[in-house]
């Protein structure tokens, strides 16, 4: 069974901050780090970036900052009837695991925390151990995809850092060999790796990725469509036309005076 001893939601800290545990505490933490940070845990050090969940065992010495500005997370102390079970099934103690999205962990991290602030006795611990539940085994969940994801897409992190480039560069886009090169694999096994990853083909997310800025420049400037079609990467107008008219459904004129009141 779990148990509450303190938490909070949203703590904020501005970039002095430094909590610091050389003999750690006698419960375990949660951490749901809401922002950049820097872990020292038990002799290892560890960069976090925003979006990450941290479960440290007690006993165990750790300190955290962010020096380059404000720390935020969610946290919680608690303490787990059988801490040697608990320890066992969690394969991510005492190492930070990434999340893509924290929202539902801070949600469950301030539900615990109200149930144990105004639901009376014997409510509270009934359902702050069932809270306690739904947030580990979220966890447990989204670790074994995470393992799972890696293994059948070894170039995951890589494959995710070009697409990242792509959304953010129309002018000198890498052709599939520069790409595939760059993190050292064959052009058919990344051509392979990347639409399994994505859902779709290396040479269409350029597409698409060129078109959707082209939307964007049409809505939001007054730029002749001749210097966005240059701006997106194309050096032939009639090859941007037919891209745009095929993907938007309509020229790009027609596009900006439908949408742009």
């Amino acid at each position: 069974m779990y148990q509450i001893l303190r938490g909070g939601c949203n703590s904020r800290h501005p970039s002095s901050f430094v909590m610091s545990r050389p003999e750690g505490l006698p419960c375990f933490v949660l951490l749901i780090i809401r922002t950049h940070g820097s872990f020292q845990i038990d002799n290892e050090h560890y960069q976090v970036s925003p979006g990450a969940a941290l479960i440290l065992a007690p006993g165990t010495p750790y300190s955290y900052s962010n020096p380059d500005g404000e720390y935020m997370d969610d946290w919680l102390h608690f303490t787990v009837a059988d801490e040697e079970a608990f320890i066992a099934k969690l394969s991510f103690i005492n190492v930070p695991l990434s999340l893509e999205n924290t929202e539902s962990y801070t949600t469950l991290v301030r539900q615990i925390m109200l149930e144990h602030s105004y639901t009376p006795q014997p409510y509270s611990d009934e359902n702050i151990d069932a809270l306690f539940h739904v947030l580990i085994n979220h966890l447990l969940i989204h670790q074994q995809n995470a393992t799972q994801t890696a293994n059948i897409f070894p170039y995951k992190a890589q494959l995710q850092s070009l697409r990242l480039e792509l959304q953010n560069s129309f002018l000198n886009t890498p052709d599939i060999k520069e790409s595939a090169a760059s993190i050292g694999i064959s052009e058919s096994y990344f051509q392979h790796l990347y639409s399994e990853l994505f859902g779709i083909s290396y040479q269409q997310d350029v597409i698409h990725f060129r078109i959707e800025y082209a939307k964007n420049l049409l809505l939001t400037t007054e730029l002749p469509v001749e210097e966005i079609a240059e701006l997106c990467g194309y050096n032939n107008e009639i090859h941007f036309y037919r891209q745009f008219k095929k993907i938007a459904g309509s020229t790009p004129a027609k596009f900006r005076k439908t949408h742009v009141t």
